[in-house]
C-alpha cells in the first residue's frame, strides 16, 4: 500500500486550481468583449518596412492587415485606418525595397464578388525618380473612387425587380419586328450588308488615304484659325462681299468689251453732242440756265419786243419800202418770229 498525499496539501492544490480557472474564465470573458479578428497574430502583423499615408474618400469595408499591392505585386499591409475631416487616412506598411512614386495612383479593389477589399497602387515608369519619403502622403486627388460591389448588387436587384428586364425584352422584340418576315428578304439584306463590309475591307487603303487627307485638312484649318475667324466675322463678310461685287462688275465690263469696242470712234461725236446740248439746247429750253432766272431766248424776245419792233414801227426817218402786218399779229409774235430768223442766220443761240 502506497503512501498517499496528505489530505491538507491535496485540498490546497484543488483550491489553487479552482481559483486559477475562475480567474482565467473572468479575464477571458472580459477580453472577449474587446476581441477582434484583427487582433490575432498573423505573419503580416510582424513585418517591417516604411509607412505611407493615403487620403481616401471612404474605406469601403477595408479591414486592417489587408494586403497592399504595387503594380500587382504584394508589397505591404494596411497598418491603421484613421478618420479625418472630409476623408479617411489609411496608413500602409510597405516593404523597404518597394518605392512609391509621388505620381502614383491608388484604388481600393475587390477581385471577386465575395473577395476581400485590398489596396492596389499603380506606379508610373521609373518610380524611384519621384519616390515618396517615409511618412509621405498620397493625396485624395490621386485616389480613384472605388467600385462598391454592394451598390452594384442593389442596382442589379432594382433592375430585375422593377420591370426594366421586361422593358429590355420588349425592346429586343421591337428590333426583331423591324426585320422582314420572309427569310429570303433577310438573306438579301444580309448579302448586301456583307458585300458592303467586304467593299470597305478591300478599300482600306483608300479609307486610310481619306482619313489622312482629313487629318491634314484639319491641321491646315487649325493653322489658319486667325484667318478663318476674320473671314467668318461680320467685317470679313462685308469685305468679301465688296470684293465679289467688284469682281462681278469686272466680268460685266469684260463681256461688254466686244460690243463697246466698235463704238469707240463715236466718242468725239458724243462729246460734241454733249457740248451742243449743254451750250445750246439747255440755255434755250431751261429757264435760268445756268444762273439767270430768265432764258437767253426770252431776253432776246424782250429786246426785239421792247426796242427794235417799236423803233421800226414808229421811226419816220427810216426808208422802209414795205412793211405790212396782217391779221393783227401781236408784237410778241413778231418778236418771236424775228428771233427764229436771227437764230437760223446764226446771229444768236
Amino acid at each position: 500500500m502506497t503512501a498517499g498525499r496528505p489530505a491538507g496539501r491535496r485540498s490546497v492544490t484543488i483550491r489553487v486550481i479552482a481559483l486559477l480557472m475562475a480567474g482565467w474564465w473572468l479575464t477571458g470573458c472580459s477580453a472577449y468583449a474587446y476581441f477582434s479578428p484583427e487582433e490575432l497574430p498573423t505573419p503580416q502583423s510582424v513585418r517591417t518596412g516604411w509607412m505611407l499615408n493615403v487620403e481616401v474618400p471612404t474605406a469601403v469595408n477595408l479591414p486592417l492587415a489587408s494586403r497592399v499591392t504595387v503594380n500587382g505585386i504584394e508589397s505591404g499591409v494596411v497598418s491603421e485606418i484613421v478618420p479625418a475631416t472630409g476623408h479617411t487616412v489609411i496608413r500602409l506598411l510597405l516593404d523597404d525595397a518597394q518605392p512609391v512614386s509621388a505620381e502614383a495612383t491608388l484604388e481600393l479593389k475587390q477581385d471577386t464578388l465575395l473577395g476581400d477589399t485590398y489596396v492596389a497602387i499603380t506606379n508610373p515608369p521609373n518610380p524611384s525618380r519621384t519616390a515618396l519619403p517615409t511618412g509621405g502622403t498620397l493625396p485624395e486627388s490621386q485616389v480613384e473612387r472605388p467600385v462598391q460591389i454592394e451598390q452594384l448588387m442593389v442596382s442589379l436587384s432594382n433592375f430585375l425587380g422593377s420591370g426594366d428586364l421586361m422593358q429590355l425584352g420588349n425592346t429586343f422584340s421591337t428590333v426583331n419586328n423591324q426585320f422582314p418576315q420572309d427569310p429570303a428578304e433577310v438573306r438579301k439584306i444580309q448579302a448586301i450588308l456583307t458585300d458592303t463590309v467586304n467593299t470597305w475591307a478591300d478599300s482600306t487603303g483608300d479609307i486610310t488615304s481619306i482619313l489622312r487627307n482629313v487629318t491634314a485638312l484639319t491641321e491646315k484649318l487649325k493653322s489658319m484659325k486667325g484667318t478663318l475667324e476674320f473671314t467668318l466675322s461680320q467685317g470679313g463678310v462685308d469685305q468679301f462681299r465688296a470684293m465679289s461685287d467688284t469682281t462681278y462688275l469686272v466680268v460685266v465690263l469684260a463681256r461688254l468689251q466686244r460690243a463697246l469696242g466698235p463704238a469707240m470712234p463715236l466718242v468725239p461725236v458724243l462729246t460734241s453732242l454733249t457740248q451742243l446740248v449743254n451750250n445750246v439746247a439747255k440755255p434755250m429750253l431751261i429757264p435760268g440756265w445756268p444762273d439767270n432766272d430768265v432764258s437767253n431766248a426770252e431776253l432776246f424776245v424782250d429786246v426785239l419786243h421792247d426796242k427794235l419792233v417799236p423803233y421800226f414801227k414808229n421811226a419816220p426817218g427810216l426808208n422802209i419800202r414795205s412793211l405790212a402786218i396782217e391779221h393783227n399779229v401781236s408784237d410778241r409774235e413778231i418778236a418771236g418770229q424775228l428771233a427764229n430768223v436771227f437764230r437760223m442766220l446764226g446771229m444768236t443761240r
